[in-house]
């Protein structure tokens, strides 16, 4: 019966790998939740890091990688999804790559680049011009960007 239930748990856990890359959070959360005991999780996880196939440091760079470029998201909204994927933050201390303002600034200019491109907001007076600077500021803190970039961006939108 034990057999039959690694079977089972192993071929879950390397479905939702086939899938996408995955964190050791999320497939023993997977498999708890097609109710795995405990020992046959530990078993598995230990089956997939030992063939390399789970590597939470990894996963981690790559993530960060393709978010990054991507989605153009800043480095807290990065900690943070890696963060609810089960991930530590020691673990991110040790995987992340320091933070490069300039390339944080470029991603940041990125994001706004379609919406608001440079300039666009120095015709803008008054009332429309904290609205729009509000618009622009709330989209970049979503995105996980910190306050002094927000500033520099918007400094630049509405210079002429």
């Amino acid at each position: 019966m034990d057999e039959e239930r690694l079977k089972t748990a192993r071929a879950i856990a390397l479905r939702a790998l086939a899938r996408s890359a995955c964190s050791q959070a999320q497939i023993e959360r997977r498999l708890a939740k097609h109710g795995c005991p405990d020992d046959i999780i530990a078993q598995v996880i230990e089956e997939l890091k030992a063939r390399g196939w789970l590597d939470d440091a990894r996963f981690a760079q790559d993530w960060v990688a393709d978010r990054a470029d991507r989605k153009r998201y800043g480095r807290r909204r990065l900690v943070e999804e890696l963060k609810a994927r089960g991930l530590t933050q020691d673990l991110l201390e040790t995987t992340l790559p320091p933070l490069d303002p300039e390339a944080e600034l470029q991603r940041a200019r990125a994001a706004v680049a379609r919406r608001w491109p440079p300039g666009s907001l120095a015709h803008l007076e008054g009332e429309a011009l904290l609205a729009e600077k509000r618009r622009c500021a709330a989209f970049l803190a979503r995105r996980g960007f910190d306050n002094t970039i927000i500033k520099k961006v918007l400094e630049e939108l509405t210079s002429k």
